[in-house]
């Protein structure tokens, strides 16, 4: 199967490109960024014969020659590329979150309605191991309250240290150009002009989009917002909420100068308890762990470690196998649009 990967910045150099060279069924037949050097040092790295600047031009010249796309470009530029895919009716998989605003995230779903391809958001979480029998434990508890914490490390620094990152070479005009849009994107879907509010959102949308869309596929719709708190100029925040079914959600989120991830969902019952901790996701291959807790006298405790392929090559392989068998994808673009909104929300709820 032939892919196109557009966007060749960290999470593609880190995961979606080793990934996609592993899987027997795939292969990258071009590249697109807008960092030449980037380009030609990845396309020699993996062997890409077709190089581009432009991800429009790369489905404009070869799209007929593409199976799928993946896209890894900054999220506020997701619709145009996932957009012209579809309407060429090529598989697209765009990294998460769906995009920044929600008039994005909307011609982004009419267009995989209206095509007759695959389109799948970047969920790596959804399709991990212990997240995956968590899930399935979890349908035979009466939840009660359920805790949702993710605190993010300095990751340019740890991404830095542990991976041979090509940094693209791009002009000043071009990057302010990019940062306008993104503000005005990230603006626009709150309706303001605060500057900590928007660069709160920008921050906390990338960071929890995953964890919102693990909690709705563990314990179902978020019926209402209860409460919203910034702190540390927006980069603490922490929301209380109320799911479909009655259970009491609690999310804490933040960005730190620590050295480690730390990430955790725990369901709590007034008998038992389920926890799965997060590894880092930056770092390829990590760990997960899922532990449960529960009885009286004696109390029952169990912890399964699941050492795994990366979720990120688990989703790919997902991503093909639903273009092969026709189905669709656990993570569509509505159901992203839905996270989206959420997380809009909040911000919202706390202007």
């Amino acid at each position: 199967m032939r892919f196109g990967v557009i966007g060749g910045g960290l999470i593609a150099q880190i995961m979606h490109l080793p990934s996609l060279a592993e899987l027997p069924a795939a292969e990258v037949h071009a590249l697109a960024d807008p960092g030449e050097n980037v380009t030609d040092e990845l396309g020699d790295r993996y062997n890409i014969d077709h190089q581009y600047q432009d991800g429009s031009v790369l489905i404009e010249e070869i799209g007929d020659e593409l199976d799928a796309i993946v896209i890894c470009t900054p999220m506020h530029t997701h619709a145009d590329v996932a957009v012209q895919a579809l309407e060429a009716d090529i598989n697209t998989f765009v990294e998460k979150p769906i995009a920044l605003s929600l008039e994005d995230a909307d011609r982004m779903v009419e267009a995989a309605k209206d095509s007759d391809a695959t389109a799948m958001v970047g969920y790596m979480k959804r399709y991990e191991q212990g997240f995956q029998a968590a899930a399935d434990r979890v349908t035979d508890m009466d939840v009660t309250l359920v805790n949702n914490f993710v605190f993010a490390p300095d990751v340019g620094t740890m991404v830095n240290e542990t991976y041979d990152i090509i940094h693209p070479n791009l002009s000043e005009e071009f990057i302010e150009q990019s940062n306008k849009q993104r503000r005005d994107d990230a603006a626009q879907a709150l309706d303001t002009d605060d500057d900590t509010l928007i660069k709160a959102f920008d921050f906390h949308l990338e960071s929890i989009c995953h964890d919102v869309n693990a909690l709705r596929g563990l314990f179902g719709e978020i019926e209402e917002i209860d409460h919203v708190a910034l702190r540390e100029d927006g980069d603490f925040l922490t929301t209380q909420f109320t799911f479909a079914n009655g259970e009491l959600g609690v999310l804490e989120s933040a960005a730190t100068d620590r050295g480690w991830y730390d990430e955790t969902i725990r369901a709590d019952t007034p008998e038992s308890m389920l926890e799965i901790s997060f590894t880092n996701p930056f770092i390829r291959d990590g760990n997960y762990e899922v532990r449960i807790k529960e009885g009286k006298a004696p109390i029952d405790e169990t912890r399964s470690t699941y050492a795994h392929e990366t979720p990120f090559k688990r989703e790919l392989a997902e991503f093909i196998r639903c273009i092969e068998e026709n189905d669709e994808p656990l993570t569509t673009f509505a159901d992203a649009r839905k996270d989206l909104k959420f997380i809009a929300n909040l911000f919202r709820e706390y202007q």
